[in-house]
């Protein structure tokens, strides 16, 4: 078969990678340049973690360490930093009890914690008094870029094409196949996958097609420490600290590579993006303030000197899973974006997911929760398309 990938993001070059080892001519299109910082897909590093809160989830994580570790194999470096990691936040705080279930029932291990615990383990961190969480030992860091450059390569290797500066403008079925539109003329193919974070609003609504999508621009700081060998893998964890009341996490990374210094992040609570080619990636003074506090609070031995600040994207959908499905008329194109700010760590399992849909039309993976009919997108979904 003949397949167009749309988007040079993780997504998008995983896809790519599966499809050409899979013996497709593949060819993908990037509006950019691959690893670009424009999108939700660059930076140093990402969390990859087995604390769940279903056991589907827990599944497609397991699959991706083991596939992220082939990777790093044929790469031939380091793509995963093992840190070990926590998971808190108050007694009722969102997801906590999901995760603790679904963890017993997917057999992963863990040690409960409560605000004690963690501050005698980790005095770096001072979580509130009635904190409760877990301690999970496989969290790691995957170091983003090198992922994105090792995925680039390979997947070139094994006979894509990638063509960067080719933005798609627009995606339509052509009989049993697809066309997709450039600036420099029309591509056809059996199939497309669109993999285009932000950006696939637009080509979604031309195919008749408008999930519920919300873009925002979050932001995330680099935090100088005092004594920097506190915060190196094995002495400081990754950890998530759940916020009550709401989805929002605050996040902390060990010092691993370039920014040097703690990686903070509070997510869900940049400002929403108009336009996807809207360029302005200037950092929200009140996003940082919050985050200024938050970290102030939570984390003992930063000198607070911000060291770099960073801007990226995260398209969400209202119950904030994915979206992993074909399209309900053309059944060619296959959709997959909204990845809500958690999935860079499934993104090498998703390729495999969206090559699979696009060649066969279908998966081994269960993936009922990221259909384009579930009941969350449901609401703008009837009698939308054409």
């Amino acid at each position: 078969m003949d397949v167009i990938v749309v988007g040079g993001g993780l997504m998008g070059l995983a896809t790519a990678l599966y499809l050409a080892r899979d013996g497709h001519a593949t060819t993908l299109l990037e509006a950019r340049s691959v690893g670009h910082d424009q999108g939700s897909s660059h930076g140093p590093s990402r969390i990859i973690r087995l604390t769940y809160q279903s056991e589907d989830y827990i599944a497609l994580a397991r699959e991706s360490y083991r596939q992220w570790g082939e990777l790093a194999e044929e790469a031939g470096e380091a793509l995963l930093v093992p840190c070990g990691g926590l998971d808190f936040g108050p007694p009722d705080a969102t997801y906590l009890a999901e995760m603790r279930a679904a963890m017993g029932l997917a057999g992963v291990p863990y040690e409960a914690v409560d605000a004690a615990e963690i501050r005698r383990r980790f005095p770096q961190i001072t979580p509130a008094d009635d904190a409760v969480g877990f301690y999970q030992p496989d969290f790691a860091m995957l170091r983003a870029d090198r992922c994105i450059a090792a995925l680039h390569a390979r997947a070139v290797a094994a006979g894509a094409v990638v063509r960067e500066g080719a933005a798609a403008i627009a995606v339509a079925p052509d009989g049993d196949g697809v066309r997709v539109t450039t600036a420099s003329g029309d591509l056809t193919a059996d199939a497309c996958v669109l993999a285009a974070g932000s950006w696939v609003g637009p080509l979604l609504a031309g195919l008749g097609l408008h999930p519920p999508l919300t873009v925002l621009k979050e932001q995330l700081a680099f935090f100088e420490a005092a004594d920097p060998t506190g915060f190196m893998p094995g002495r400081f964890p990754l950890f998530i600290s759940r916020l009550p009341g709401t989805t929002t996490l605050g996040s902390a990374f060990p010092i691993e590579g370039e920014p040097s210094g703690v990686k903070c992040m509070l997510d869900r609570i940049g400002p929403e993006v108009a336009s996807p080619d809207d360029d302005d990636r200037a950092i929200v003074p009140d996003v940082r303030r919050r985050l200024d506090e938050w970290v102030a609070a939570t984390i003992t031995g930063l000198t607070g000197r911000v060291v770099a600040d960073v801007s990226c994207r995260y398209t969400m959908t209202p119950d904030e899973h994915f979206i992993l499905d074909r399209h309900p008329l053309h059944r060619q194109i296959v959709v997959a974006s909204a990845c809500s700010g958690h999935g860079f760590k499934f993104g090498i399992v998703i390729g495999r997911i969206l090559a699979d849909l696009a060649t066969r039309g279908a998966t081994a993976h269960d993936i009922d929760r990221f259909r384009l009919d579930r009941p969350a997108l449901t609401t703008t979904w009837e009698n939308t398309y054409a």
